[in-house]
């Protein structure tokens, strides 16, 4: 049975949050609606911010974080890469921003169940009550505007 570390998650982590950066900043360049540009400029500074915790968490955790290790059945399918083109379109955007967001927020709950640091857990259930916000949003952003709009 192949395992993931805490190690693995985290450098991961910091990939996908560079995606999401990617993925809103491109969105809020789309956006003809002013609001929406506006929260997606939003999102894209949480995820930077995302990103450069898990740099540090990345860069602390050998003297400090005990690392456990979770079956990798268990939490690969939320280490699926989110791909992030230029050239998608705004509808693309939104559902590969979903699928983003739905991948972090599970990604992050099972990551805090891989330390027995309670300090880094509630780092980690912090990052995944954020994403799933993130979620939220964007769902409300797809209902509204893809979803009519096409």
């Amino acid at each position: 049975m192949e395992f993931v570390t805490l190690e693995e998650v985290i450098k991961f982590a910091v990939e996908r949050e560079e995606t999401a950066y990617n993925l809103y900043k491109r969105a809020a360049e789309l956006s003809t609606n002013i609001a929406s540009k506006k929260m997606f400029e939003e999102l894209a500074k949480e995820e930077a911010t995302h990103k450069d915790v898990f740099i540090k968490i990345d860069e602390d955790k050998a003297e400090s974080h005990k690392l456990c290790t979770l079956p990798e059945s268990s939490i690969a399918k939320y280490l699926v890469e989110v791909s992030f083109r230029p050239d998608m379109n705004y509808s693309q955007i939104i559902s590969s921003a979903l699928k983003t967001e739905e991948n972090a927020y599970q990604l992050y709950k099972a990551a805090a169940g891989m330390t027995d640091d309670p300090k880094l857990q509630k780092i980690l259930m912090n990052f995944a009550d954020v994403e799933l916000g993130h979620r939220r949003r964007l769902e409300a952003i797809y209902d509204e505007r893809v979803l009519t709009e096409g």
